[in-house]
Order: structure tokens, then sequence, then C-alpha cells
């Protein structure tokens, strides 16, 4: 059984279990009710008593006086009295009491006994579990308090900016967008894409090291010395690291009557198991696991066999070899970031074909639009890959994403002063995260600015060819600037939108108690 369900079987089981307990809550306090009535009945039978035994002995004191009689020693007679009669004992009467049933519970019951138990008392009590027992687990007014707190803590509230939150969102806007123009540019021709590169290369060399060291250790290799170098360091991590969709042509594949354009300059981008994000690490175990390949082609995802294949994976088990087939996924994606060994030099700028932005891939799938690039007509998806193969990969990627970051930065870290020292709100008010209506705004409008600046740019510098205006666009900035968009749009549409986050925040914090309590 897949875990979603598992989880959603065992939280129905939960509600069933609570909804006896709510079950089992209101019969004790019926019963307690009944007790407390019984006792008041009795508390009431005993004060008549008492008074009817007093009005008694003050007449038999009476009587003693006018028969002469000592009055002193009437108690030691007065005990062997009835003072009820079988009449009047029968008037009392208290409400009979039912047996509580209840849910057998030891230390050594297992969950499905448990479960079993709350069926039977279910059955028993004529409690309904066709519906959702979430349901009936809150009264209305509870409900009715549950809705109110949700639309006053939990929807997203419509901003409320004054011209100096617009000013300052502007101005980090355009600034960093100006950092983006001049620093960022396109790849090969930027001022921070070299250091970025340096800094990729110095990663994946303490890499290569930190896994040479770990073989050393455990006698997985022969190499005398650690590699040297980005060269060395690639050239290690790919023999470490071998898996078996690392096909560089179409002729190393058994294609039977599939078509697939592929070459050692955008091998990275069409091969899925490639890809640095959540779809690369699905279709990598999944290739290495069934021995096949998994490649986009004409808008579609293709899975061939390639030509020769004896890759295994490591581990005598399952979860084992699931390991081995992340851990190949990883050391792959490191030995390849930064450039391949077969294909460094392959471009003009010598910077080699690294791996795809994350999700990039999928453009792959849009098999549609015409654009004239260089005299010929491409798709959008035939476009992607000839923006790739111009060394737009995740080096780039993150060479973009330094003056996005920093517009991110800028806004929030102004916003924050603002409010402690202009609006006069506490620190903790004034922290930058979570749902802030004007922050949210305020970003909008900054990643706006600079997208507006980058597409300036863009258009400027490209001269009217398509390839050149992709190619000096920041995709990061967009991304973020979409993002925002989104989020403003979903409120101006639905004046009700619940703030996703800050639930899911609350709620973890609610089960860290929970867990803290246990």
């Amino acid at each position: 059984m897949p875990e979603k369900h598992i989880g959603d079987e065992v939280l129905q089981q939960a509600g069933k279990s609570m909804l006896v307990q709510k079950h089992q809550g209101q019969t004790i306090e019926k019963q307690l009710g009944k007790i407390q009535s019984s006792l008041n009945e009795l508390a009431e039978i005993n004060s008549k008593n008492i008074d009817e035994l007093d009005l008694l002995l003050m007449q038999a004191e009476l009587l003693c006086q006018e028969q002469g009689l000592d009055t002193n020693n009437y108690k030691d007679y007065i005990n062997d009295i009835d003072l009820l009669s079988e009449d009047e004992k029968s008037e009392i009467k208290v409400d009979n009491l039912e047996m509580l049933s209840v849910v057998g519970v030891n230390d050594n019951i297992s969950w499905e006994e448990y479960m079993n138990n709350i069926n039977s008392y279910a059955e028993k009590n004529k409690i309904n579990f066709s519906k959702d027992p979430f349901e009936n687990l809150m009264t209305e007014a509870e409900k009715s308090e549950l809705g109110k707190r949700i639309r006053e803590d939990y929807t997203m509230k419509k901003a409320n900016c004054d011209k100096y939150d617009y000013l300052i969102a502007g101005f980090c806007g355009v600034a960093t967008g100006l950092i983006d123009v001049f620093f960022v540019g396109m790849p090969g021709e930027s001022k921070l894409g070299n250091w970025t590169d340096k800094k990729v290369y110095n990663i994946v060399e303490k890499f290569s090291q930190i896994v040479w060291n770990s073989d050393k250790k455990n006698g997985l290799t022969n190499s005398k010395s650690a590699p040297e170098g980005i060269a060395g360091a690639i050239g290690y991590l790919e023999r470490r690291f071998k898996v078996n969709y690392d096909a560089r042509y179409a002729a190393d594949l058994n294609l039977g009557d599939n078509i697939l354009n592929m070459s050692a300059k955008n091998h990275h981008l069409k091969s899925l198991g490639h890809a640095p994000d959540l779809i690369g690490l699905f279709f990598s175990v999944l290739d290495q696991f069934t021995g096949k390949n998994s490649f986009i082609s004409d808008g579609r995802i293709i899975r061939v066999e390639p030509i020769g294949n004896h890759f295994e994976l490591k581990g005598g088990n399952f979860f084992a070899k699931l390991f081995s087939g992340f851990y190949n996924w990883i050391g792959h994606i490191m030995s390849d970031i930064a450039g391949s060994s077969g294909t460094r030099g392959h471009l003009k700028n010598g910077r080699g074909a690294g791996v795809a932005i994350p999700f990039f891939e999928m453009f792959q799938l849009c098999n549609f639009g015409s654009f004239n690039v260089n005299g010929e007509e491409k798709n959008l998806a035939e476009l992607s890959v000839k923006i790739f193969e111009s060394g737009y990969d995740a080096r780039h990627g993150a060479t973009m994403a330094i003056p996005v970051m920093i517009n991110e930065i800028m806004i929030r870290l102004l916003w924050s002063i603002k409010s402690r020292f202009y609006h006069g709100n506490t620190w903790k008010d004034s922290i930058p995260l979570g749902d802030k209506p004007e922050l949210r705004r305020m970003l909008l409008v900054g990643h706006g600015s600079l997208c507006i600046v980058d597409g300036i740019d863009a258009g400027l510098r490209s001269g009217g060819n398509i390839l050149n205006f992709a190619l000096h666009l920041n995709l990061i900035g967009w991304s973020r600037f979409a993002f925002a968009g989104l989020q403003e749009v979903r409120l101006i549409y639905n004046k009700n939108a619940l703030n996703i986050e800050s639930i899911d925040t609350d709620l973890q914090q609610e089960w860290e108690m929970l867990y803290g309590a246990l």
C-alpha cells in the first residue's frame, strides 16, 4: 500500500478513536449528571427526615414532661425506634445507573486490537463511521470559532504601502538591475560569472578530495595521491560515480524508431538523470534500477537502452540499492556541474557544458512557437537547447541569482528598519519573515523593477537576435518576480485566500510541542 494511503488510513483511524473518546466523554457527563441528581435528591430527603426527627423529638419531650418521665434517658431507647415505615422507605428512589461500556486498553494491546475494540464500541453504541469522523468532533460553535480564527490569523491581507515603501522597493530593484546589467550579462561575458565559475571549481575539487580520502580510508582506490586541479577532480569523480545514463551521442543508444538529436554539448540537458532537481533524482534512480536511459526529444520523454550496458547498482537489498542510486546521482552531478571532461573546450569559452538550471529541462517539452535562430526556424524546445549549448547552465544560474538575492535582502532589511524606527513596531513585529502584506508588495515591486531593467538591457544588446535576447535575460529574477506576482494575483482574485506558509509553520510548531511532550 502506498505511504500516502497508509497515512490517510491511520489518520481516519485516529479520527474514529477521537470520536469514540468524545462519545465516552459525553456518556460520562450524562452519568455524572444522573449521579449528581440522585445525590441532590438524597440530600433533600435527608434534610426532610432531619426536620421530621426534630419535630418528633420535641413532641416526645413534651409528652414525657406531661407524664412525668425522665427525658435524660430517652436516648437509650430512641435508637431502637425505626422512624420510617415501609411505605416511606419505598418513596426513596435513586435513578438506576447503567454500567458504562469501555474500550479495552492495556500495555500489551496492539493498534489492530485497539481499533477492533473501537469498532466494537461504535457498533454497540450506534456511532456512525460512514462519514468523515473529524466532521463530528467539533460542535457548530467550535467550527464557527475555528473559521473565525482562520479568517483573522491566516487570511492574506491586502498591502497598505505608502510612497516610501514603493520608493525603497523601486530603488533596490533598479540598483540590483544595474548590477545584473554590468556584472552578470550573458554566459562567457560575465564578470561575476568568472567568479562563480571559480567557486564552483573549488567546490568540485574539495568534494573530490573528500571522496578520495573516504575511498582511501576504506581501501576503495589504488590512487596514491588525491586528484589535483579541476580537470583531475572531474576525471576522478566521473570514474568514481559511473552511471548507465551517461551516453554522449545518439549512436551510443539503441534508439529504434526514436529520433534523438544529441551531442556532447547538450546531453546533460537532454538526459533527465543529469538534472539537478527532483525530476533528475527520480529519473536517475529509475534509470539505474531499470538499465534504461530517459531523454526528452521532440517535446516528449523517451526511454531507450544504452548499447553495451554492463552497469549494476551496488547493494544487497532494495534500500541499499536505493541509497546507492542517490549517492551516484549526487556524485555524478558534481562531476558534471563544472563541465564534463569530454566537453570542456568544446565551447568557444572553454567552460564545457555543465548541468542545467533546476527545472530548465522542462522547456524541452514546450514543442511549440517559432523563432528565427541564425536563419533557422526553431520552436521553444529547440531554442532552449541552443540557449543551454551557449553556456546558460547551473553555473550561470548561480551568477544570475546574486543580484536577485541582493535585491531580496536589501528590501527585507530596509522594510524591517522602517517598521521598527518609522512605524514604531517592536523588533519581533519587524522581523522580515512570514506574511507581511506591505513587504510582499515591496518584493513584487522590487523584483519587477529588476526585471524591467534586465528586459530593457536584453532588448538593447540582442540587436533583434532572439538567442542573444534569451541569453541576456535573468531567468532567476524573472522566476522570482513571477512567484511574487502569483501571490498578489491570488489575493486580488480570491479575497479569502489563505497563507498556507503561515498555517504550515504554526502546525509544525504544534507538532513539535506534541512530540516534545511525549
